[in-house]
């Protein structure tokens, strides 16, 4: 255990019990007893996505016109947000920013909303901003559990983004790394 501690990571206990996860839904609030919401109000979560494995086939023009990579969101948070089917939507955390087109449903429960995993980044340059939704932009390393890394959750924000909207992903050229 003291190996452990040197490292900055987290004690498991022997006996099973709820530990709030790093980055997790109570760390949403500003002020968990109150239930006021903080800076990031939203958990996001990396779901794997039936375009890509992680990132390769990311850059297959059949597969990014049948598969396009939105960020999905519950319909009342969409509705207070003032957010519809296929706009272009900012998300920001603390650690960067993307844009994504809104998918909006009833599948999602409200306050939290899922980024498929395994985009390709692409950054604009003048903005900062990851034009292409890589999950790798809003996330950090946090070492829980012995070692193991939380990095398929994270807090967000998101916000109706008023600038351009997004071109679809199937439209943009492909991309090629030679």
């Amino acid at each position: 255990m003291e190996k452990a501690k040197e490292c900055g990571w987290t004690e498991l206990p022997p006996i099973a019990e709820y530990i709030p996860s790093a980055s997790g839904y109570e760390a949403s609030f500003k002020d968990f007893s109150k239930k006021e919401k903080g800076d990031y109000p939203f958990q996001v979560y990396n779901p794997h996505y039936l375009r890509r494995s992680h990132s390769t086939l990311d850059n297959v023009p059949w597969l990014r016109e049948q598969w396009p990579s939105p960020i999905y969101i519950n319909a009342s948070d969409a509705r207070r947000l003032d957010i519809k089917q296929g706009e272009t939507v900012l998300v920001t955390s603390p650690q960067g920013k993307i844009l994504r087109p809104a998918l909006v449903t009833q599948t999602m429960k409200p306050g939290v909303v899922a980024l498929p995993h395994g985009s390709w980044t692409n950054v604009d340059e003048t903005t900062g901003i990851d034009m292409a939704g890589a999950d790798n932009t809003l996330t950090i390393q946090v070492p829980t559990g012995l070692g193991t890394s939380g990095w398929n959750t994270m807090l967000c924000n998101i916000e109706k983004w008023h600038g351009e909207q997004l071109t679809d992903d199937a439209r943009l050229p492909q991309r090629i790394i030679g």
